[in-house]
């Protein structure tokens, strides 16, 4: 008990001693004024004027090449679109008359082998349906081939570094 209490007493004397210390050591000190502040010459303002000037005029010729670049993309994007979209309508409707014709050359021959038939009658359907669907896949191949080529893909325009403003003397 005797060392809890001298342990609370030494405890309660330096957080004591903490606070009232002096606290001027931590205080910053106080800044000197310099006399590197000296007012610029006339020649000097009027070279940054002018070099200012001349940044203002370069982030504009930049800034409007950027956006002309840009807007080039988009359209050019926009026609690959276009010409994609076509592509595929073109595809959709070689298919769909591919499918056609394979299902109308199935349906004959379902109609011509339906009942009973012989196996030469089972064989010359059979040859007729092997026979329209080799044209129907012709036609197919005859009509992609047909079909213009697709164009390249635009590629994204290279952005020119920005121009550098001028460092204020």
């Amino acid at each position: 008990m005797k060392n809890n209490l001298r342990n609370r007493i030494v405890a309660g004397t330096i957080g004591a001693a903490i606070l009232l210390a002096p606290t001027a050591a931590f205080a910053a000190a106080t800044p000197t004024p310099t006399a590197t502040t000296t007012k610029l010459s006339p020649a000097d303002k009027a070279a940054y004027k002018a070099a200012l000037e001349a940044y203002r005029v370069a982030l504009k010729a930049w800034q409007d090449t950027r956006n002309a670049n840009q807007a080039a993309y988009k359209a050019a994007i926009v026609t690959y679109r276009a010409a994609l979209t076509a592509h595929r309508t073109a595809l959709k409707q070689i298919d769909a008359t591919f499918n056609t014709a394979v299902a109308a050359a199935r349906a004959a021959y379902t109609t011509a082998t339906a009942g009973t038939v012989t196996a030469a009658a089972r064989q010359v359907a059979f040859n007729a349906r092997v026979a329209a669907v080799a044209a129907a896949t012709a036609a197919r191949a005859t009509a992609i081939a047909a079909l213009p080529t697709l164009p390249a893909k635009a590629v994204l325009p290279v952005v020119a570094p920005k121009p550098v403003a001028p460092v204020k003397p």
